[in-house]
């Protein structure tokens, strides 16, 4: 159970990490109009990608370690892949 929390917790400070150094990165290099043009694309690769991983994970079996982190890693991609193609406000 203390395992799957610090998982989880670290799972969720590297993914604040990555977007605030990559929101900092696109928004001062003039990417971010690109990335919100493409970001429908991009959304459907992340959730194409972490289900694939989240199907890995998962053939691995529940003992394995790196299984569950796969399962972890790409549901947090799949989760970044939908806030991607929902609309705007």
């Amino acid at each position: 159970m203390l395992r799957g929390v610090g998982l989880l917790l670290f799972g969720v400070g590297l993914t604040w990490l990555l977007t605030v150094v990559l929101g900092r990165a696109v928004s001062r290099r003039g990417f971010a109009f690109w990335v919100w043009d493409r970001s429908g694309s991009i959304g459907r690769i992340l959730i194409a990608v972490g289900f694939g991983l989240a199907l890995v994970g998962m053939a691995q079996g529940a003992s394995s370690t790196t299984g569950s982190s796969l399962v972890v890693f790409g549901a947090l991609l799949g989760m970044a892949g939908i806030w991607l193609i929902l609309p705007g406000p």
